[in-house]
């Protein structure tokens, strides 16, 4: 059972995840939790136990140092989700549902072989906006694995527990499978990389139907499956903008055709009526936006589309942010698949994120309110993934060894020296003046520009447990720092400690 799990489940052999639940809860109502990669091989020893139960659970990048993989995943983060209606409309797909921990999807897609990344998220996404979830989570999140701060985002594993597991395989009927179950339908499922290329989500008599020539993916998916009530008004309304755009001679009664083809109770004639009336009166542009559009999204295939949204293509979104935890740390912003890399400052103002994500990938944001901003920062730091920085990328450790090469450097033979750039030690003390060590480690560049001298005198002495003293050398009142000098050969013991986040600073 281990050897085939991992087989099927393999990813980046260089690192795991783990998600870690917090005892404080969201407004949401789930418990708040911390979700961090650890740079070391996943061993055979973590994928038993996330089968046996243990916890956290195991969490696997798919993306390989190689930009593959061998699955891909649609996280559908809903509560009460309904499994069987997923099911229902991808029953012609070759696409496995498994229920998430908090009852959401984890929406599958297996191959046999390792294929390209960038492969599987095209695909992912035509499927995602098929099923009306175009706005959920595609994983693995990036094209390419290139990014030397990031080793990608990882997906906690289906059946934890693995006999009493609530992280299961539904077959056809919604019901729950047995891992031995699954791996027979993966068996059935899993597609050749050929067979991944060709994949074709729409029905071909569909995706071939004269009536949906030209037309963006989000009606086409929408119209496809039949629109049901509830949907009616906004997509009818959404429909007028193409019918006029491809019939401009006779698409009032086009209006009338359509509502009776693919709408599962076709609206009264009046409503198509006061709907033609009111498209009738100026050129809109299409509701991506909002819903239904925005669920079925798929921009980039409609801005090729001859009535898509062309040069209204909606603006590019941040999918996912990533933590590189080192001191500042810096945030790995994902695109649609590519990695915008900055720090707090620049994540905090839509303005400064913008130029870096011109100057790194070449797409260009439209202006963004602070307030949305903030809004849209506040959602996507509470599943934000943490990688962890070497040590020596810490603020603590390197003032630490800056200062041990200072006092070290040229050590004082009496306290007089401390006047000469000197540090002098006696007595199980060592003293120095503030001015010579920041001039040390300003000229060195070891440290941020936001790290005043004020500052990082602060946070050396409650480090380090330093003092500022007043002390007669040389008969001159001469001010200090005198700092234990065991504590300069003592680990330095880390407390977690929640930081603000970016949005979360004033």
């Amino acid at each position: 059972m281990l050897e085939r799990f991992k087989e099927i489940f393999s990813g980046l052999d260089t690192a795991y995840g783990r998600t870690t639940k917090l005892n404080k809860l969201r407004q949401d109502g789930k418990h708040e939790t911390e979700s961090k990669i650890w740079r070391q091989p996943p061993t055979d020893d973590l994928w038993q136990e996330h089968l046996d139960g243990e916890e956290p659970g195991l969490g696997i990048v798919p993306i390989t140092k190689q930009s593959t993989c061998k699955w891909g995943c649609i996280d559908i983060d809903q509560y009460n989700l309904n499994h069987k209606e997923i099911i229902d409309k991808t029953k012609d797909l070759p696409t496995i549902l498994f229920r998430s921990k908090s009852g959401g999807g984890h929406l599958f897609l297996f191959t046999k072989e390792w294929v390209p990344a960038s492969l599987m998220r095209i695909k992912l996404k035509m499927i995602a906006s098929f099923i009306g979830y175009a706005k959920s989570e595609i994983f693995p999140k990036q094209d390419e694995n290139k990014s030397e701060k990031s080793v990608g985002s990882y997906l906690n594993l289906p059946y934890h527990n693995v006999n009493r597991t609530v992280r299961y395989a539904f077959n056809d009927k919604a019901e729950a499978m047995r891992i031995e179950e699954f791996f027979a339908v993966y068996d059935k499922k899993a597609l050749t990389e050929s067979e991944l290329l060709t994949l074709n989500i729409l029905k071909k008599e569909k995706d071939q139907n004269d009536d949906f020539q030209g037309i963006p993916p989000c009606l086409k998916s929408i119209l496809s499956q039949g629109v049901e009530m509830g949907q009616r008004n906004e997509t009818l309304f959404n429909l007028s903008i193409y019918v006029k755009k491809r019939f401009p001679k006779g698409w009032e009664e086009k209006m009338h055709e359509y509502n009776k083809k693919y709408f599962t109770n076709p609206l009264d004639f009046q409503e198509v009526n006061n709907t033609i009336k009111s498209a009738a009166d100026k050129e809109y542009k299409y509701g991506c936006g909002k819903s239904p559009l925005e669920n079925f999204c798929d921009s980039k295939k409609c801005a090729l589309q001859e009535f898509g949204v062309g040069d209204d293509t909606p603006a590019i979104q941040i999918n996912s942010i990533e933590k590189y935890d080192s001191d500042p740390p810096i945030y790995i912003a994902w695109i649609d698949g590519e990695a915008v890399d900055c720090d707090d400052v620049t994540l905090h103002d839509p303005e400064k994120f913008s130029v870096a994500c011109m100057n790194q990938t070449g797409k260009i944001m439209l202006p963004v309110a602070k307030i949305v901003w903030r809004k849209m920062l506040a959602k996507l730091f509470t599943n934000l993934q943490i990688t962890e920085a070497p040590e020596s990328s810490k603020l603590d450790v390197r003032l630490k060894d800056a200062f041990v090469k200072f006092a070290s450097r040229a050590p004082g033979k009496t306290i007089s020296d401390v006047s000469k750039y000197k540090a002098f030690t006696e007595g199980g003390k060592t003293i120095f003046k503030w001015e010579f060590f920041w001039q040390s480690v300003n000229n060195s560049n070891l440290f941020d520009r936001k790290y005043t001298s004020v500052k990082l005198q602060k946070i050396f002495c409650d480090l380090f447990s330093a003092k500022e003293k007043s002390k007669k050398i040389d008969n001159k009142t001469v001010r200090v720092i005198e700092v234990p000098a065991m504590d300069l050969d003592t680990p330095i013991i880390r407390k977690n400690v929640k930081k603000a986040a970016p949005f979360e600073v004033h």
